[in-house]
């Protein structure tokens, strides 16, 4: 398959005095608004993580992980108790355990036996060493 050729990507131009300034700015506001490290996007995990003293605060208090997650659900984002507790006593989720695999059943079907014959063994294998071939002469029925 021939593929059409591309165009050329155009560069694109900004003008230096205006987006200078806009980047200033957006420095500025970076440094009034965050500290050095700090990142303003995260996981559920992660803001559970930054405010982990006032929920072990308020837990040493009497309050359940219950109560927490439904003041979240409510306010904040929906979270479990069984969350807050593993952010409050440090424990990673375990991962979750899946049942390996089952191999599918053959296609062919087993053969079957006529009454009161033994069933007739179709998978018949004679052993050879790796390289060789086994030969065995015809029978004179042909």
């Amino acid at each position: 398959m021939i593929m059409p050729p591309s165009k050329p990507k155009l560069q694109r131009a900004f003008d230096v005095a205006e987006f200078s300034a806009k980047a200033r700015q957006s420095l500025l506001k970076l440094k009034e608004t965050q500290q050095p490290g700090q990142h303003s996007l995260g996981s559920k995990s992660d803001v559970l993580n930054a405010v982990r003293n006032e929920i072990k605060q308020l837990m040493e208090e009497g309050y359940t992980a219950r109560q927490i997650a439904e003041a979240f659900s409510s306010d904040v984002f929906g979270i479990l108790p069984k969350s807050i507790t593993e952010i409050v006593e440090g424990k990673k989720k375990a991962p979750v355990k899946r049942p390996a695999k089952k191999e599918a059943p053959s296609a062919r079907p087993a053969p079957r036996s006529v009454a009161g014959t033994p069933p007739v063994n179709t998978n018949k294998t004679v052993p050879a060493s790796a390289g060789s071939i086994v030969i065995t002469e015809d029978s004179e029925d042909l």
